[in-house]
């Protein structure tokens, strides 16, 4: 495999992986579009672009907890039961994990978009731009976790707010990488 189908593989990964991450559709209590598949698409999107991005090779160990994690809250879905909210400290720790993982991998990823893109484009810059926007969410999604009760009626009409804009921006990233991805000659 070449240097740009490996790069082409990897970066169609990712965007895939982010597919998996950001839209949830369920039966009762189960995903049917799990969240792990997505961290088991960027540990593989990680293999593929290594060689690019020394970088994500550091990312390896934060992606495998957070697909064990996935994995393990999509059994207990099975069972009707939550991961989330049994512990807090875990909470805490998978929160700041997840979102240390988004910031670099879409760093890494637009330092990749800054080296094949065409002039014209500006992938990198916007990968940057979904990076610090998805960063806010996530970190703003933990705070409000927590102070859910105290907002009652509020915290409703911020929530679905934030959903609405983390899907809008799962979008503009997926649409991003997709780009990035046709830059790169596939069959070279």
């Amino acid at each position: 495999m070449t240097d740009y189908q490996k790069l082409y593989t990897g970066i169609g990964r990712a965007a895939w992986g982010y597919f998996f991450i950001y839209f949830d559709f369920n039966i009762n209590t189960v995903s049917v579009i799990p969240s792990f598949i997505g961290y088991l698409l960027f540990l593989s999107a990680i293999n593929y672009l290594c060689d690019e991005e020394r970088d994500l090779n550091l990312l390896r160990t934060l992606v495998t907890i957070l697909t064990v994690w996935h994995i393990a809250s999509w059994l207990a879905s099975f069972a009707s039961a939550d991961l989330d909210g049994m512990l807090q400290v875990v909470d805490i720790i998978i929160g700041v994990v997840n979102i240390y993982f988004h910031f670099q991998i879409l760093t890494n990823l637009a330092s990749i978009a800054a080296k094949y893109q065409p002039e014209d484009y500006t992938l990198d810059q916007k990968l940057l731009d979904y990076r610090t926007l998805q960063t806010i969410m996530l970190t703003a999604v933990i705070i409000l976790s927590y102070f859910a009760k105290l907002l009652d009626g509020f915290g409703m009409f911020v929530s679905i707010c934030m959903i609405i804009v983390y899907l809008i921006a799962g979008i503009l990233l997926m649409k991003a990488l997709f780009d990035l991805r046709r830059c790169l000659p596939a069959d070279t």
